[in-house]
């Protein structure tokens, strides 16, 4: 045999005695966690933000119908998957038609479900006070979605109801608010 030939033969020999010595070494792996921590959204706390919804009031003359935007600042509190909450909002709102401006206040009791980490459904009762000198009761439903670590967005329908005038109405809004 050559000399080339006897190094490669050598070589290859070697290679394959040390590729098995490397393969048979345990490989030593972290252990795995004992217990599952679920992450997801914490809706417990305060939060604010704002909204934008639109307000249709049945009146003698027809429809009055309001654009709004509201400041919102509200707490929650959760119990396995059920959450119970209270916001008060104060907003400015336009009258489409005449183009006059108003304001409105209001509170609104939450108590709701969660279908995952993420997402909440909900029911509300609550109170609206309009500049005009108009109150009505209110009950909604709405759903959030977590959109973030701390920002959440809010769809909202209620019913305007047992009013001191006795105009009836619908209100939808849609709010982003972040939770601190």
């Amino acid at each position: 045999m050559t000399l080339l030939k006897s190094t490669l033969l050598a070589t290859a020999a070697a290679a394959m005695l040390a590729g098995q010595a490397l393969a048979g070494d345990p490989i030593d792996y972290p252990p795995l966690p004992t217990e599952y921590v679920e992450t997801g959204f914490d809706w417990d706390g305060f939060y604010a933000g704002v909204g934008l919804g639109g307000t249709s009031i049945a009146v003698d003359s027809g429809t009055d119908n309001l654009a709004q935007l509201d400041a919102i600042v509200g707490v929650n509190i959760t119990h396995d998957s059920f959450l119970f909450g209270a916001e008060l909002f104060l907003g400015a709102s336009r009258d489409i038609a005449s183009g006059t401006y108003g304001g409105h206040g209001g509170i609104e009791a939450r108590a709701g479900y969660l279908i995952d980490q993420d997402i909440l459904i909900y029911a509300g009762l609550g109170r609206i006070h309009y500049e005009s000198g108009a109150q009505y009761t209110t009950v909604g439903v709405g759903t959030e979605f977590a959109v973030s670590d701390d920002i959440s967005i809010d769809l909202e329908y209620k019913y305007l109801g047992w009013s001191d005038t006795g105009y009836t109405g619908h209100n939808f809004s849609a709010s982003a608010l972040w939770h601190f």
